[in-house]
């Protein structure tokens, strides 16, 4: 991959708890641009899913980075593919896509590329790290 020194890349990664009642679910990024970290972010939630701290997690990037940015974000879930289409009454997390299509004009460009999970490192690092804001997310509740 070809990467743009004056392009922000925003690596995604998640992690859900399915086997725990409370369903504890965590989505971060890193930032970076020009090959240097810029930015790092996680959130965690109780009685939610990865995919809805995945677009917390975008949300947050468009509110942070630059206005007028090109952004990248590079993640392997391909579900985020629909952050900027209009969301329906079917539409699973409307709300957070509808914040994703009102940030979108802050900036330049804003797309999403899928790509596979174990050729990029970093994937595998942002899931050990929201696994952790998990147990961490846990433990602060008990």
């Amino acid at each position: 991959m070809t990467f743009n020194p004056t392009t922000y890349y925003v690596w995604l990664g998640a992690s859900c708890d399915y086997a725990h009642k409370e369903r504890v679910s965590s989505g971060a990024y890193r930032a970076e641009l020009g090959g240097k970290v810029i930015d790092s972010f996680i959130c965690t939630d109780d009685h939610t899913t990865e995919f809805r701290m995945l677009l917390t997690a975008m949300i947050h990037a468009m509110e942070t980075l630059p206005e007028f940015s090109d952004i990248v974000f590079i993640t392997n879930v391909a579900y985020l593919q629909n952050f900027n289409r209009e969301p329906t009454s079917d539409t699973a997390n409307a709300d957070l896509i509808s914040r994703c299509r009102e940030l979108i004009p802050r900036h330049t460009s804003v797309s999403v590329k899928i790509v596979p999970y174990h050729k990029y490192p970093i994937l595998s690092e942002l899931h050990q790290q929201t696994h952790q804001a998990m147990e961490d997310y846990r433990k602060r509740r008990a």
